[in-house]
C-alpha cells in the first residue's frame, strides 16, 4: 500500500471531553490546540469517528461552532447516517479530524454586523459573533428555526442580542428569518447603508436574505451549504457558479460575497 496522501496524513485524532444534547441538534467539544489557535470564524472541519468500521466512509464536514483555548465545537444535526454517528460518540471517544479549512468570513469592517442563521447553518454564528464583538463591533444574530427542538439552539448565543423565528410559530415571531432581516434593517434607518450582513444556511433561505440586503443596500457575505466529499478542492465535487465561474465550495470558499453568486 501506497503512503497516504497529504489530506489523509493531515488528519488529527482529537479527543472529545463534551457531548451533550441542544434541543435537536449535539454541541460535540474535543480537545485540538493547533486547530483552535489557527481557526477563523466561517471556516470548517472534516470530521469522521475514530474506529475499526468504514461506514460510512467519507468524513462530515462540520462548520466550526466555537472555539474555547484548546477546544473546538461542533453543532451537530443528526440526520444522516454520518452524523448520527458523530452525535453518538462519548466522552473519551475519539475524531479524526481536518482542518480548519476553507476562507471563512472578512471581518475587516466597521459597521453593525447583521448574522443570519437558518437551521444548523446557525452553528458557525456563535464564533463569529464573539469575533465581530471583540472587534468592537455591533452584532444582532437573527436566527431561524423550523421548530422549537432546534430553536433552542439560540441559547448557545450568549451576550449578544438575539431574535428568533420559527416556521410554526413555537418560539419567536412565527414566519422566516429573512423577514427578520427586514425588520432589523428597517430599524437601523439611515444607518443601514454601512451594515453588513453575514449569513450561513440552505439555498432558499441565502437568496432571500440576500435578495432582502441588496434592495437595502447593505453588502452581503454568505456561507454556502453544498455537500463536501474530500474538503481540500481535489474531488470538485462542491462547485457553485459565480460571475467569475465555477468555484469549489471547500477551497474557494465556503464563504463568499452574496454579490458574487449566480443563485
Amino acid at each position: 500500500m501506497g503512503a497516504p496522501g497529504r489530506a489523509e496524513a493531515a488528519y488529527s485524532a482529537c479527543r472529545v471531553i463534551e457531548s451533550r444534547p441542544v434541543g435537536a441538534y449535539r454541541l460535540v467539544s474535543f480537545i485540538a490546540r493547533e486547530m483552535a489557535a489557527g481557526a477563523r470564524p466561517g471556516q470548517f472541519l472534516m470530521v469522521r469517528r475514530s474506529g475499526p468500521a468504514l461506514d460510512p466512509l467519507l468524513p462530515r464536514p462540520m462548520s466550526i461552532h466555537d472555539v474555547e483555548s484548546d477546544l473546538v465545537k461542533v453543532l451537530i444535526d443528526p440526520v444522516g447516517k454520518g452524523t448520527l454517528n458523530l452525535a453518538a460518540a462519548g466522552v473519551g471517544d475519539q475524531f479524526n479530524v481536518l482542518g480548519p479549512l476553507g476562507n471563512g468570513f472578512n471581518l475587516e469592517g466597521d459597521g453593525p454586523a447583521l448574522l443570519a442563521g437558518g437551521g444548523i447553518g446557525a452553528a458557525p454564528l456563535a464564533y463569529l459573533a464573539r469575533q465581530l464583538m471583540d472587534r468592537g463591533r455591533e452584532v444582532t444574530c437573527l436566527l431561524g428555526f423550523r421548530s422549537r427542538a432546534q430553536a433552542i439552539a439560540a441559547e448557545l448565543f450568549r451576550g449578544v442580542d438575539v431574535h428568533v423565528s420559527t416556521e410554526d410559530g413555537s418560539v419567536g415571531r412565527q414566519g422566516l428569518v429573512s423577514e427578520l432581516l427586514s425588520g432589523c434593517i428597517a430599524g437601523l434607518g439611515p444607518g443601514a447603508r454601512q451594515a453588513e450582513l453575514f449569513a450561513c444556511g440552505p439555498d432558499a433561505m441565502l437568496r432571500a436574505v440576500s435578495a432582502t440586503a441588496l434592495e437595502c443596500g447593505v453588502r452581503s457575505q454568505v456561507s454556502v451549504d453544498t455537500h463536501m466529499a474530500c474538503g481540500v478542492g481535489a474531488c470538485q465535487g462542491c462547485v457553485v457558479e459565480t460571475v467569475q465561474g465555477y468555484r469549489r465550495a471547500c477551497s474557494e470558499g465556503p464563504v463568499f460575497a452574496a454579490a458574487d453568486l449566480k443563485w
